[in-house]
C-alpha cells in the first residue's frame, strides 16, 4: 500500500533519471532546479545518489535552492524513502536519481513528470529503452498518467550522429526535448558550485536549458496534480 500523500495539491515532483549512469542526471537535475528558482518558483533538490553529486555541487553555497540528500539505499525499505520524499513540500521537488532499477520504478511512481538524458551511443539508446520498458511498467499500475521528457544530451543536431540520436529517440514515441550540447560551461558551472545561469547568462548551454524547462513546465501544466498508484 502506497504511504498517505502529505503534501498540499501545489507540489510537483520532477524525476530525473536513466538506469545507466554518466549520462548527465546530475547536470540536468541541478541547472533545472535552479532555472526554476529563477523564475520565481520554491524549489528542493533531492539528491538521492548514493555518489552525492549534487549535494557536492552545493557545498560552496552558490546555488540559490536547498539541495536535500535523501539517499536510495539498496539496504533500505523503499516504502522509508517513498515516504521521506514525500514528506518534502516546495513548488517544486527535483529528485536526482541513483542508476538502478529499484531506485529508478520508486522514483517514477513519485514523478508528475520523468526527465531521461540519453547520450549519443548505442549503449545509451538501449539504457533508454529499458528504463522506458520500467516507466510503463509503473505507468500500468497508476491510475493518472506520466509525461515523459527524453532529453537528447551532449550532442550536436548539426552533425550526421546528433541527428540520428534525435530520430532514434523519437521512435520511442515520447516527448523529445531539444538538444543539449556538450558545453564547457556545464563543466565550470560545477567547479565553482553555481548553475550555469551564473556561468553565462546569455550563453548556448544556458538557452538550451531553458527550452528543456520550458517544455518541462508545459507538461506539469497539462498533468493533474499528484501521481496515484492504483
Amino acid at each position: 500500500m502506497t504511504p498517505a500523500d502529505p503534501r498540499p495539491d501545489k507540489t510537483r515532483r520532477i524525476v530525473v533519471a536513466q538506469r545507466k549512469g554518466g549520462v548527465g542526471k546530475t547536470t540536468i537535475a541541478v541547472n533545472l532546479a535552479a532555472e526554476l528558482r529563477d523564475r520565481g518558483r520554491d524549489v528542493v533538490l533531492i539528491d538521492a545518489d548514493p555518489l552525492r553529486s549534487a549535494s557536492q555541487w552545493a557545498e560552496p553555497g552558490g546555488l540559490d535552492f536547498p539541495v536535500q540528500q535523501l539517499t536510495f539505499a539498496v539496504n533500505q525499505p523503499v516504502a522509508k524513502w517513498v515516504t521521506a520524499v514525500k514528506r518534502v513540500v516546495s513548488d517544486y521537488v527535483v529528485i536526482d536519481t541513483p542508476p538502478s532499477d529499484e531506485a529508478l520504478a520508486s522514483s517514477i511512481a513519485l514523478a508528475d513528470v520523468a526527465v531521461i538524458p540519453c547520450l549519443p551511443s548505442g549503449l545509451d539508446l538501449e539504457a533508454t529503452s529499458r528504463t522506458l520498458d520500467i516507466v510503463n511498467a509503473v505507468r500500468r499500475r497508476r491510475a493518472d498518467d506520466l509525461h515523459v521528457v527524453l532529453v537528447p544530451n551532449r550532442i550536436d543536431r548539426r552533425t550526421l550522429e546528433g541527428r540520428q540520436l534525435v530520430e532514434e529517440m523519437e521512435r520511442f514515441g515520447e516527448t523529445v526535448a531539444p538538444p543539449i550540447g556538450s558545453r564547457l560551461a556545464f563543466v565550470r558551472a560545477f567547479s565553482t558550485g553555481v548553475s550555469v545561469k551564473n556561468i553565462d547568462a546569455q550563453g548556448a548551454a544556458t538557452l538550451e536549458l531553458n527550452k528543456l524547462v520550458d517544455l518541462v513546465e508545459q507538461k506539469l501544466n497539462e498533468q493533474p496534480h499528484g501521481a496515484q498508484l492504483v
